[in-house]
């Protein structure tokens, strides 16, 4: 009996330690698969989407499983920011690597579809490109204007990038 307390004080005491883990993987895992950008009108972070991006994204959204399988399929891109000040959002995206220019598909979460967006607020979308991208060439994301660069390291695409 004694043990059995024991190992249910030692598995109590290891939760916390797991939990912030999984926390710092997720982070890990969103810095690894993502660019940010500085517009006049704010902020944009671009992200890729993977297995362990989605997790980390959307881990209690029951439209979690969606995404991931859509993320196999093609390439998906979860854009995400907040205005620095009012402006009119062209929800435009395309992707340029290797000379190739691609439109993206956008889907609008939160103030993504277009039109005037108030200081303070976030914006929040989904962008389908037509084919898969070669994560292991840079590439370009350009939301609205704004450019960012994707340098993926090899490691990364090989151990998570859902290639």
């Amino acid at each position: 009996m004694k043990q059995v307390l024991a190992l249910v004080v030692v598995a109590a005491c290891m939760l916390p330690v797991v939990a912030g883990a999984q926390q710092a993987d997720n982070a890990k895992m969103i810095q690894a698969f993502s660019a940010q950008g500085r517009a006049d009108w704010g902020n944009v972070q671009v992200i890729l989407l993977n297995d362990r991006t989605v997790e980390a994204l959307f881990g209690a959204s029951p439209a979690k499983a969606a995404f991931r399988t859509k993320a196999r399929m093609t390439t998906v891109f979860f854009v995400q920011g907040t205005a620095s000040k009012e402006f009119e959002l062209k929800p435009d995206v395309t992707v340029a690597q290797k000379g190739e220019t691609l439109t993206g598909k956008v889907t609008p979460m939160k103030n993504f579809a277009g039109g005037k967006v108030a200081k303070g607020e976030q914006i929040q979308g989904l962008v389908e490109l037509p084919t898969k991208l070669d994560l292991y060439q840079p590439f370009k994301v350009t939301v609205s204007g704004q450019s960012v660069d994707f340098n993926l390291n090899d490691d990364d695409i090989r151990d998570y990038g859902n290639r």
